[in-house]
């Protein structure tokens, strides 16, 4: 039954991931990185498996009972506290990010003229009934969700492979710039190392044996479908013209439509794509609900969950009509900087509890 669940929270982890790196990430590294791309990715990716190392091993100091119940035992009240308000703060803003994301895309591809408030308002509505359902039921979600994920990705890597120009490959071997080189795996890092959240799975799933394997394969798989979105982007779009594409899978599908394929399965392949968004939305809410509900000593959540909805769909609407103070807080290094920060607490966590684990009266008091 753990290797079951084990597997299962691989198949969620590569739907939460994969709606960021394949669809966001992939343009910001190629207006940025040109050829150079495959060593920020692969470091990004690699620095990523420590961060997931150490939710798997804070996860497995008390299986039973979640991250923000048990970490003042390892960091004091007052530090815990501390992380867990900057935790809501950053889930909640993130979420923001997500729902101007929706705004964007589909105000500018398929619902054009169409109030943002709108859309906010339709997305909204349904990450509350999607976070009512609870962790285990999102959990389940992505099990179907993975499947059509994976074979939307093949197909669409075959589409990319199709008409890819192969003699630009070995530019992508004979340019190293050590500044794009730090910028690019930051930038990875940020995004393929949201593993933060995960520690709120429990106690619904617990973490055991074979569960930090399992979750490696899927963000290796992820780091692979990130890699090569980004190669055949710039194989199918040269450098110069790739930079101009906000979303260079959508240009891919359009092409074949334009071609007479691809015709009927499109709209399939945005729902699939907008499914995995909505998870990766909701989830951040429901853990920043979890972060709120500390403070409350579990009290309010009906209350709580179209609370913390309403601030990120305000701040997206401020979003919608300042589209430059989004791109510029978007894109920005300082927010890459602040991602990673966040994304660094179960390392925080892991050091100092194994430090403290040294001490066997210590645990067994905590305990």
């Amino acid at each position: 039954m753990t290797s079951n669940n084990n597997w299962r929270l691989a198949r969620f982890a590569f739907v939460y991931f994969n709606s960021q790196a394949s669809i966001f990430l992939i343009p910001e590294l190629v207006s940025t990185s040109s050829y150079q791309g495959i060593a920020g990715i692969v470091f990004g990716s690699l620095l990523g498996l420590i961060i997931l190392f150490y939710v798997v091993y804070v996860g497995k100091l008390q299986p039973a009972s979640s991250w923000v119940t048990f970490g003042n035992r390892i960091m004091g009240k007052g530090i815990h506290g501390a992380f867990v308000v900057m935790l809501l703060a950053w889930t909640v803003y993130y979420a923001s990010y997500d729902i101007q994301s929706f705004v964007l895309f589909f105000g500018t591809n398929y619902l054009k003229g169409t109030p943002p408030w709108f859309i906010q308002l339709i997305i909204s509505l349904v990450i509350l009934y999607v976070i009512r359902l609870g962790a285990r039921t999102l959990v389940y979600m992505s099990d179907g969700l993975f499947l059509l994920i994976f074979a939307t990705t093949l197909l669409i890597t075959y589409f990319y492979a199709e008409n890819a120009s192969v003699q630009m490959l070995p530019a992508f071997f004979h340019y190293f710039d050590q500044p794009t080189f730090f910028s690019n795996t930051m930038a990875t890092f940020s995004v393929v190392s949201e593993w933060v959240v995960f520690l709120f799975l429990a106690p619904e799933f617990t973490f055991g044996k074979g569960t930090f394997a399992k979750l490696a394969v899927a963000s290796v798989g992820n780091s692979l479908v990130l890699l090569s979105g980004w190669m055949f982007t710039l194989l199918n779009f040269s450098p110069h013209y790739a930079k101009q594409i906000q979303y260079p899978f959508l240009e891919i599908i359009r092409g074949k439509i334009d071609d007479g394929l691809l015709e009927n399965s499109a709209p399939f392949m945005i729902g699939v794509w907008t499914a995995s968004m909505l998870i990766h939305c909701s989830f951040l809410i429901y853990a920043g609900t979890k972060c709120m509900s500390y403070f409350t000593k579990g009290k309010g959540e009906g209350i709580i969950v179209p609370s913390l909805t309403l601030v990120s769909a305000g701040i997206a609407f401020y979003y919608a009509y300042h589209l430059s103070v989004y791109q510029k807080h978007y894109f920005s290094f300082i927010t890459v900087l602040v991602w990673i920060f966040i994304e660094l607490i179960p390392l925080y966590y892991g050091i100092v509890a194994m430090l403290r684990l040294r001490s066997k009266k210590w645990w067994s008091e905590q305990t």
